[in-house]
């Protein structure tokens, strides 16, 4: 998508013009680099990056062959920060793969993916997992574990 924003006002003065088959800014050896220059050279590399983009992709078009999907048996769990005052974030990544077990319900899950409080939107360590066996309870542990 072109863009629309004029650049040939001060204090950029970006006057490339796609008509001039201009490809190159030469620079003189000794002489200082003056920003209309620089601005020159990011418009040619946006040009040409959006002509090949035009060519290659007709607008509208599926990039890639895909799909909408939805996993119902993917579930999180939001954990607390600190366990037995060691920090979760410093071993998280190291679940991705794993089979953890509850310890009093049975319940067992593979650990698919994993987002630190740092990065979540809600600010909780949360595990993404997938149930494999159900243990004593499996609804009502579930639905606790999602509650968290």
């Amino acid at each position: 998508m072109p863009q629309e924003t004029n650049l040939n006002v001060s204090p950029y003065f970006d006057d490339f013009s796609e008509d001039k088959n201009f490809n190159r800014v030469l620079f003189k050896p000794g002489i200082p680099v003056q920003a209309r220059e620089l601005t020159q050279l990011q418009t040619i590399l946006q040009n040409q990056i959006e002509k090949f983009g035009q060519h290659f992709f007709k607008e509208g078009s599926m990039v890639i062959p895909g799909q909408i999907g939805y996993d119902a048996l993917y579930h999180a769990i939001e954990l607390e920060d600190t366990f037995l005052g060691i920090p979760i974030s410093d071993y998280l990544k190291k679940l991705i793969g794993k089979t953890i077990r509850g310890e009093v319900s049975g319940v067992e899950a593979t650990v698919v993916n994993c987002v630190l409080n740092t990065q979540s939107d809600r600010g909780h360590n949360t595990l993404y997992v997938k149930y494999s066996k159900s243990g004593n309870d499996f609804v009502t542990n579930v639905l606790m574990m999602e509650k968290i």
